[in-house]
């Protein structure tokens, strides 16, 4: 009988605290000018039962990790390697994780992340610079390019607000399997078969708007009775750090000298990867009507919210499948390309560069 008792309490303390724990992760607080203290309590629980989805979002922390890991491919010169000097790039490169396999899921994304925890993100490598180099020298059909990137970019159109400091490094080594092969003075050439891996390290940080629909709310509290609306609207604050290594095979040709198709597969491999999410108040509280024809002076007033939530430490997947391919125009040794992947689970990145090789 004592055993039995002992367990059950054991058992409710352990949920207790797992309760506790679940609530501990996002707090609210609400501030009014004094005549208006006793509302801070009333918006404080409507905030709280609002934006409880996002006190644990380790779906939506790992989605965002992920597509930074698909973005970092920005500047790519797969479908153009076998230049005989040199190579150099210039680009930029969005990614998404998809929350489904639904042809518009772009449509739905917004509301599925108003859901709160579920498997999606995006990711955006906005500018990156990549120079190559053909090592003949040592080893035939060999090639080493170098890519750095940084860029801090601040963006605000109304409802679209967007903050982002990409920092990349890395590089890139190919190998030539199979050797191009030309027909009809160059009208076609195939770029034969090659092999690439490399280094790319990540650290970024996002900050975006989230808009959400405002609630209206009725309190008797403070005297007159209050109706006051809540703008529950968020910012989504990321930091997202990771080693990518990846592997690749890349086939292209290029058609009647200017247009140039490639296809190839491979995948990522992510190490060291650590992405932190944050959430903080973007909205605020304001008196809408006292029912006294705005007699007591309240109408119009002001509170302020002050949200605090964060879920750390989440990993990157460390495998990723892709498929590759690319869309390009060149003029001489000219180009401008439009690399796009498809990452196995529902990932999508695609970018633009334009380069030289030479």
């Amino acid at each position: 009988m004592k055993k039995s008792l002992y367990i059950s309490l054991i058992v409710a303390i352990i949920s207790i605290a797992s309760i506790s724990t679940a609530f501990a992760a996002l707090t609210v607080d609400a501030t009014f000018p004094a005549a208006l203290a006793a509302l801070e309590d009333d918006v404080e629980a409507q905030v709280l039962a609002e934006l409880s989805k996002y006190s644990d979002v380790p779906d939506l922390t790992r989605g965002f990790g992920n597509a930074n890991t698909y973005a970092s491919h920005a500047s790519t010169l797969r479908g153009y390697q076998n230049y005989g000097l040199y190579a150099i790039s210039v680009g930029s490169m969005v990614s998404v994780q998809a929350p489904n396999s639904e042809p518009d899921f772009f449509k739905d994304i917004q509301d599925e992340m108003d859901e709160g925890d579920v498997y999606a993100g995006v990711g955006l490598t906005p500018l990156v610079v990549q120079a190559g180099i053909n090592m003949d020298f040592l080893l035939k059909g060999l090639y080493v390019s170098f890519m750095f990137g940084k860029l801090k970019t601040n963006i605000e159109q109304g409802d679209f607000k967007i903050e982002h400091n990409a920092n990349l490094i890395g590089g890139h080594v190919n190998y030539t399997l199979i050797k191009e092969k030309s027909i009809l003075a160059r009208a076609l050439l195939w770029r034969g078969i090659s092999l690439g891996t490399g280094f790319i390290h990540t650290d970024n940080s996002l900050e975006f708007y989230n808009k959400m629909d405002k609630k209206t709310y009725t309190n008797i509290e403070v005297g007159p009775t209050l109706t006051y609306e809540i703008d529950p609207s968020v910012n989504f604050e990321l930091d997202t750090k990771g080693n990518i290594v990846p592997v690749e095979i890349y086939t292209s040709v290029r058609l009647f000298w200017f247009l140039n198709l490639g296809v190839g597969g491979g995948f990522d491999y992510v190490f060291m990867s650590r992405t932190d999410f944050k959430l903080s108040s973007a909205g605020d509280v304001v008196i809408t009507d006292d029912g006294v024809s705005g007699a007591s002076g309240f109408v119009g007033q002001k509170g302020v919210i002050t949200v605090d939530a964060e879920t750390s430490g989440i990993e990157s997947d460390s495998f990723r499948p892709k498929i590759l391919a690319n869309l390009g125009f060149s003029i001489g040794p000219a180009f401008i390309d439009i690399p796009a992947s498809y990452y196995i689970d529902n990932g999508y990145s695609i970018g633009i560069t334009a380069g030289w090789v030479w």
